[in-house]
C-alpha cells in the first residue's frame, strides 16, 4: 500500500528523533523533503493539529506538542472578540446537552445545590444579585457533569459573559421572575432525571433569554 503524506511525515519525524516542542520546517521545503505536494502535507498536518500533536502560530511556524499555555488564547482575547449573539450561539449548541447529561450524573448533593441556588435566584432583587446567582446555576449544571473538561468550559463561557458593555441587565423584576421559573423547570427536570426534558427546558430558557437581548 502506498504511504500517504501523513506516514511519511510521521516517519520523517521518528528519523530525525523529534521531540515535543521542536520545528517542523516550512513547508515548502517540508513537502520536498517527503516528497508530497504542499496541498498533501497541510492535510497530514492539519490530521496532526486537530489531534494535539502539533500547534502552528502565524509567524511562529509549526511545533511538535500541544500548544504553551503562553500562546493559548486568553479568556481576556476571547471576550474582545465575542459577541452576544457568538455566546448566544455557542450556548445553545453546549448547555442543553449539559443538561440532559446532568440529569444522568448528577448527585443528591449536586441537586440539592441546584435547588438552593435555584431558589436564591428567584429571590433576586437587582441585576447584580440575579448575575451572581444565574451564573453559578449554569455552573453548577457542569459540575453536576462530572467531566472536568466541561465544567472548565463553562467556566469560561461565564467568563465571557460578564462583558458589561455588550450585554442589558435584568433590571426588571417580572423578567427575572420569568427566567427563575424556567430555572426551576429545568431543576425540577434534572431531579427526575428526564434527561429529554431538562434539555428541552434549557433549549428554551435560552431562546427565551436570547429573545429578551440579554446574555444571562
Amino acid at each position: 500500500m502506498e504511504k500517504s503524506a501523513l506516514d511519511h511525515l510521521l516517519a520523517w519525524i521518528a528519523q530525525h528523533g523529534l521531540k515535543d516542542g521542536d520545528a517542523l520546517p516550512p513547508e515548502r521545503s517540508l513537502a520536498e523533503t517527503l516528497g508530497v505536494t504542499r496541498r498533501e502535507l497541510r492535510t497530514a498536518l492539519a490530521s496532526l493539529e486537530a489531534a494535539g500533536r502539533i500547534w502552528r502560530g502565524v509567524g511562529r511556524g509549526t511545533y511538535l506538542g500541544t500548544r504553551p499555555l503562553k500562546f493559548a488564547p486568553t479568556l481576556r482575547g476571547l471576550r474582545s472578540r465575542t459577541s452576544p449573539a457568538d455566546i448566544a450561539e455557542m450556548r445553545l449548541m453546549f448547555e442543553p446537552v449539559l443538561a440532559g447529561l446532568a440529569a444522568a450524573k448528577a448527585t443528591p448533593e449536586d441537586l440539592g445545590e441546584l435547588e438552593k441556588c435555584a431558589k436564591r435566584n428567584a429571590g433576586a432583587k437587582n441585576d447584580e444579585e440575579w448575575q451572581l446567582w444565574d451564573h453559578r446555576f449554569h455552573l453548577l449544571i457542569a459540575q453536576a457533569s462530572r467531566n472536568p473538561a466541561i465544567i472548565a468550559l463553562m467556566e469560561v463561557i461565564n467568563g465571557m459573559r460578564v462583558k458589561p458593555n455588550q450585554r442589558e441587565k435584568t433590571v426588571d423584576q417580572g423578567t427575572r421572575h420569568h427566567f427563575a421559573q424556567q430555572h426551576q423547570a429545568i431543576v425540577d427536570a434534572i431531579v427526575a432525571r428526564d434527561g429529554e426534558t431538562a434539555a428541552r427546558r434549557m433549549r428554551e430558557h435560552l431562546l427565551n433569554v436570547q429573545g429578551f437581548g440579554s446574555a444571562h
